[in-house]
């Protein structure tokens, strides 16, 4: 029963360029969108150090807050980005 709302659908601008330039990224580390279902906000600090421990344990995953509940994550080891998709969790302090 998930549904995106109108402003979702039309997609989500991470970053800006001037007309006719590309956007670089700083990062060659792999990177995910993720949006967490709550009515209340979570700073991206908190999520990025808890799932952080979880995804990748010996250097950490950066966390940006794009806008509230929506977060960047960087991860800071090869296999972090796999270990998000294929194990999860998919659950952050009792909220999808």
């Amino acid at each position: 029963g998930l549904k995106l709302s109108a402003a979702e659908r039309k997609g989500l601008k991470i970053g800006e360029a001037e007309k006719g330039q590309a956007i670089e990224w700083s990062s060659h580390e792999p990177q995910a969108v993720g949006k967490l279902f709550s009515e209340k906000p979570v700073r991206a600090g908190v999520v990025g150090q808890t799932l952080g421990r979880i995804w990748c344990p010996i250097k950490g995953v950066g966390c940006k807050e794009l806008r509230t509940n929506v977060f960047l994550f960087t991860f800071r080891q090869a296999s972090g980005g796999r270990r998000a998709l294929e194990e999860g969790p998919w659950w952050f302090d009792k909220e999808l």
